[in-house]
């Protein structure tokens, strides 16, 4: 089935090596409902509903999905509306839209995608020497002792400039 692979070749996924899909929504078609599925799906269609999977979902030029995602991967280049929680990483191609709040630890995006919402990433390595730091100031390499204004406007460092 090479033709099959070469079908999702536009937008295809670093994850899924073999090339091959285990389902396929192609335009013009629509469906409501629920999907969860492994390894790889595709859709060219329009899709309404909730997404569940453990494996990568990749969206053609043509798509449109609405509602919510929640997948290991997302390799978009349709129209993607909603909620989207993407475990590994999410990739919108050039032709992508997305609209509503994208969960990810790693997102890239080719110039001439949009991305209209808000943007969450957790990070699943969190550097411990910064944890205690929050209510430091810091000094800058440039800044020859010099320290920003604090919480207090009052509060101006002696070193600090007259700016008049």
């Amino acid at each position: 089935m090479k033709w099959f692979s070469r079908i999702f070749s536009e937008s295809a996924d670093q994850d899924n090596t073999s090339g091959e899909l285990n389902a396929f929504l192609g335009t013009g078609t629509k469906f409501t409902g629920h999907l969860s599925f492994e390894g790889s799906v595709r859709i060219d269609g329009h899709f309404l509903g909730t997404i569940n999977a453990t494996g990568t979902l990749i969206l053609g030029r043509d798509a449109l999905v609405k509602g919510e995602v929640e997948v290991a991967s997302l390799n978009a280049n349709g129209t993607l509306i909603g909620t989207v929680r993407a475990a590994r990483h999410a990739h919108l191609h050039e032709h992508a839209v997305f609209d509503g709040h994208i969960i990810t630890p790693e997102l890239s995006m080719d110039q001439g995608a949009v991305l209209n919402g808000s943007i969450e990433m957790p990070n699943p390595n969190p550097r411990p020497e910064l944890a205690d730091s929050q209510d430091e100031v810091p000094l800058l390499p440039t800044s020859g002792g010099r320290r920003a204004v604090g919480a207090n406007a009052d509060q101006v460092s002696p070193d600090s400039e007259d700016l008049h």
